[in-house]
This record gives C-alpha cells, sequence and structure tokens, in this order.
C-alpha cells in the first residue's frame, strides 16, 4: 500500500479533492495548496454562516490590536506631559503588539501557528522587515534630496513594497524548498511587512518636535502602518500560490499582485500632491497641546482606519485562497477559497452547475467531517448523470465500473461491489480523489488517476487507514 504524501509545514489535510464551499463543487488539494482544477459534485455540504455581530470582539487579534493601541498613547502621553521625546521610544512595545495583531488578523484562518520551525520564520521576518526598513529609508533619502519630496511620495510604492518582498522572494527563488510553500512565504511577509510598519511607526511617534504632536501620532500612526501588512500580504499570497503551481518564482499573476500593491502603496501616500498641498511636514500642521493632539489626532485615525479596512478586504481576497480543507467546516464564508485560477497550468473549466456531468464525486476523507456533512450524506459515484438532478437510489452490485478502469488503465484492479449506475457509455478515467468503496460511504479508496492505492474508513470519530 502506498504511503500518502506528506501534507507541507502546518498542513494535515492529505492529497485529494474537498468540497470548498456550500455549492456542489470539488476542488483538488494537493497537500500544500489548492490546485486551481475544480469539477461539479452531486451535493454540497452544510457549513455555518457569517458570525454574529461583534463577535470580532472576543478574537484574540482584536484584543492584541486593543492593547497595543493603548501602549502606543501612554508613552506619548508622557513625552507630552514631561516635554521628553525619549519616553515615546517605549511605544515599540505597543507596536510590537498591534502589529502582531494585524498578523493574527490575516492569518487567523490559515494555521500559521502550526507551522514547522514557526520560530526560526519569525526571526528571518523581522531581519528581512529590518532590512527592509533600511534600505527603503536610504533609497527614500536619495531621492529626496534629488528629485525632492512630492516626486518620493509617488516612489514610495516600488521602493517599500519591493523592500519589503526582497528577501522572502529571493527565498523563494533560491532558497530550500520549505520557503516555496504558500503559507510559509505568506508568514515571512506578514512578519517582515509588521516589522517595517513597528519600526517606521515608532519613528513618527519619537520625531515630532512639540510634546504633544507625539499624542497625535500616537494616535494615528498604529492604523496607518496596517497598510504595510495588508497590502504586502495580498501580493504575498497571490505571489506564492502562482509561484507552487507554476514551480517556478516569477509568475504574471504575481507580477500583476505586485504591480497592484506598488499602484495602492504610491497612491496612498502620494495623493496629497494632486490636490496641490505642500508634502512637507511643517510645525503648523501638528498638535501644540493636548486638545490640539485628540482635536486633530482622532479624525486622521478614523480616516486610517477605514482605508485600512478596505485593504484588509483586498488581504483577505487572496488569503482566503490559502484556507486548507480542515478549516473549511470552521471559518466563516468570506475566508473559504473561491479556487482561483492563479497560475494555474492546466486549462480550467468552470461550466455552471446545471448543465455540468458529474461521471464521478469523490470526498476526501479529513478532519473536521462537518467540512463534507455526515458520513450519511456521501454519495456514491453516479456514473453519467447530471449532477444538479436527484439521482434515485438504485444499489446495483455491479463490478463493471471498477472493471471497465481496469481495462482503461490496463492495470489490474481488485473488482468489488459498488454502489453505482451503469453508463450508457464506457465512463472516462476520473480524477485522483477519494471514493467510496464497496457500495459503503464510510469506506474510502485512494485512486491517484492511474491506479487504487490506500484505503480508509469512518471509525464514527475521524477518518483512519484500513
Amino acid at each position: 500500500m502506498t504511503a500518502p504524501a506528506t501534507a507541507g509545514p502546518g498542513v494535515s489535510d492529505p492529497p485529494g479533492w474537498y468540497c470548498f464551499s456550500v455549492q456542489p463543487r470539488l476542488a483538488e488539494w494537493d497537500g500544500v495548496a489548492w490546485t486551481g482544477t475544480d469539477h461539479a459534485a452531486m451535493a454540497g455540504p452544510i457549513l455555518p454562516g457569517p458570525p454574529t455581530a461583534f463577535a470580532f470582539v472576543g478574537q484574540p487579534w482584536f484584543r492584541w490590536m486593543l492593547i497595543g493601541q493603548v501602549l502606543c498613547i501612554l508613552p506619548a502621553i508622557l513625552s507630552g506631559s514631561t516635554g521628553s521625546a525619549w519616553w515615546s521610544c517605549i511605544s515599540i512595545v505597543g507596536y510590537v503588539a498591534f502589529m502582531g495583531g494585524a498578523v493574527l488578523l490575516v492569518g487567523r484562518f490559515l494555521e500559521l501557528d502550526q507551522l514547522e520551525g514557526r520560530r526560526a520564520l519569525t526571526w528571518i521576518g523581522i531581519a528581512s522587515g529590518v532590512v527592509a526598513f533600511g534600505a527603503g529609508f536610504g533609497t527614500e533619502v536619495l531621492s529626496n534630496s534629488r528629485f525632492g519630496l512630492s516626486t518620493t511620495l509617488w516612489l514610495t510604492g516600488p521602493i517599500e513594497e519591493g523592500g519589503k518582498l526582497l528577501v522572502p522572494f529571493l527565498l523563494l527563488a533560491f532558497g530550500a524548498p520549505r520557503f516555496k510553500v504558500p503559507r510559509v512565504g505568506l508568514y515571512l511577509v506578514l512578519v517582515c511587512a509588521a516589522t517595517v510598519g513597528v519600526i517606521e511607526g515608532v519613528e513618527y511617534e519619537v520625531r515630532p518636535a512639540f510634546p504633544w504632536a507625539h499624542l497625535e501620532m500616537a494616535l494615528v500612526r498604529p492604523s496607518a502602518e496596517l497598510l504595510h501588512v495588508f497590502v504586502t500580504g495580498f501580493a504575498a499570497a497571490i505571489i506564492w500560490l502562482a509561484a507552487w503551481r507554476r514551480k517556478r518564482a516569477v509568475t504574471v499573476a504575481g507580477a500583476v499582485a505586485f504591480l497592484i500593491a506598488v499602484g495602492i502603496h504610491s497612491l496612498h501616500d502620494g495623493i496629497i500632491t494632486l490636490f496641490h498641498v505642500d508634502p512637507r511636514p511643517f510645525n503648523s500642521t501638528l498638535a501644540q497641546t493636548v486638545h490640539d493632539a485628540i482635536d486633530k489626532g482622532v479624525p486622521e485615525a478614523a480616516y486610517a482606519l477605514v482605508v485600512a479596512a478596505l485593504l484588509y478586504l483586498l488581504a483577505r481576497h487572496a488569503t482566503r485562497e490559502l484556507t486548507a480543507p480542515g478549516d473549511i467546516a470552521t471559518c466563516p464564508p468570506p475566508w473559504r477559497p473561491q479556487i482561483k485560477s492563479w497560475g494555474h497550468i492546466r486549462p480550467v473549466t468552470r461550466v455552471p452547475a446545471v448543465t455540468t456531468w458529474s461521471p464521478y464525486v469523490s470526498y476526501a476523507p479529513a478532519e473536521p467531517a462537518a467540512a463534507y456533512g455526515s458520513p450519511a450524506q456521501y454519495v456514491a459515484p453516479a456514473y453519467g448523470v447530471p449532477a444538479p438532478r436527484p439521482v434515485p437510489s438504485i444499489a446495483v452490485p455491479v463490478t463493471s465500473p471498477l472493471s471497465s478502469l481496469s481495462a482503461i488503465v490496463d492495470r489490474p484492479v481488485t473488482p468489488t461491489l459498488g454502489l453505482a449506475i451503469s453508463p450508457p457509455i464506457p465512463p472516462p478515467i476520473p480524477p485522483p480523489g477519494w471514493y467510496p468503496m464497496g457500495g459503503d460511504p464510510l469506506f474510502q479508496g485512494w485512486w491517484n488517476g492511474a491506479a487504487w492505492s490506500r484505503t480508509s474508513h469512518w471509525n464514527g470519530l475521524r477518518w483512519v487507514p484500513t
């Protein structure tokens, strides 16, 4: 019996075809990521709906961001009260907590905490962020001295986005195979971007000349730094997923995602120049009293939060494609993958379910089983029957489907009894996946596209090998 393929860092779902939404469709999971191939199924699973309002309040990411915001404000108040900017240096603790919450927010359904060697990956991400900030800061200083601040603001996109992706992308192209895993690459980039946000936020909070201007920056900068995590995380998810599918670092989908991130960042920083606003910082624009700090800082923080919320939706659009099959039963609908074709090599056929024929329907055993419905909902393959139409429950003890498969692939297959409907024409070769064996949906066999290998059965709690 062939041993199951390794699932990769932090991924426990074996290769197979899985239901990825309430729609009657199955998608192929190669053990690490979705391949981009899907086909119709007999029925969709029963999955939970959206969470209740304000459910996010109890999430760890929200608590960390709330604590981080408070820990950014307290040192600023000390700086305003004492007149010493050095107190604002302590805000680094708040920025670390706040940006850590942002990483948890983006990866809360991606099992990033289960990645192998996560501690080492974290330090690599932090080092990448330090390099990114140093390279970006130096480049922007040179650009400012040569071209002026207005031009530099429009160049922040390629400078900063390129800096944040520099080291992780080099690891993708030339590093060990582990760095090619999409969720590993995403985690590296998220930590790198969060590190840049921490350094930049502290630098902004310490910089002002007026004591109470530190409080204004403490109110604004944490939310403003979310751009680094969300925009770069969006690009990273697409770059690594397309690279995994294409088996090469440079892909068209990845290049387009990078250009989108660059455009958003440049527009965010340079848009004020379109309204003939002088981008140079003047002391007259900064808060000089505590009332002034609140009066200016709160509206600016609200604006930064709105922008961050929109950028989060963009990041989620890409990172949801990395949600593993076993997490589909517990994540809300906006986090379930849509099986985008980024970097997909083989042609993708997406015919509406009402006209799609489903000669083979497979259900991949995995935990939790709720992702695919209860075992009683498993359906045996229905050969030559339109997927959306109800199939009569006819138990026909035949061996012809498996025998015909053996004849097609020219390999011996042990004939077994199965629930099937005799096809009017010879069935095609099914795609790789898990299929009911012996007419019992509680017993599944793995068809690799050419032969049968391992089998498993449902023991009432989980799928176990047989």
